[in-house]
């Protein structure tokens, strides 16, 4: 024997073993059979299914949440109401008295007389309109 070198004799080292035992279990290795093989496809299969699941679950709690802050105590205001006028009115008088204060009064005839096809700004009673929402 040489002076410098130790020889191993008997087990092999730890690491050695270490790596045996991995091999043994089935880590990083592809399945030989064809059991194991669909085994790993199911098993992938449902991992795949919880990823879709969780993604639709996601896209649906932001859709309600959007829905959620979007909603009004009154939902016509989105989808615009019925009106039938009366005597006396005009777009003009029905616009400053359904959307208020706050709004342009021409922008909001304008939209009306655009949703009702209206040609011009008489309306007669017993028409029917739908005052259309109207976006800040």
């Amino acid at each position: 024997m040489s002076a410098g070198r130790a020889v191993h004799r008997g087990s092999p080292p730890s690491g050695a073993r270490h790596l045996r035992a991995v091999e043994s279990r089935g880590f990083g290795r592809r399945p030989s059979s064809r059991a194991g093989r669909r085994q790993l496809r199911r098993r992938r299969l449902a991992g795949l299914l919880r990823f879709v699941v969780f993604l639709l679950l996601i896209f649906v709690a932001v859709w309600a949440g959007v829905r959620v802050a979007h909603a009004g105590t009154d939902g016509s205001v989105y989808t615009g109401h019925k009106y039938v006028v009366s005597s006396g009115d005009t777009l003009w008088s029905i616009a400053a008295r359904e959307y208020g204060v706050g709004v342009d009064v021409r922008r909001a005839v304008f939209k009306i007389r655009a949703v009702n096809r209206l040609d011009d700004s008489t309306v007669s009673p017993g028409d029917r309109l739908t005052l259309p929402y109207l976006e800040e």
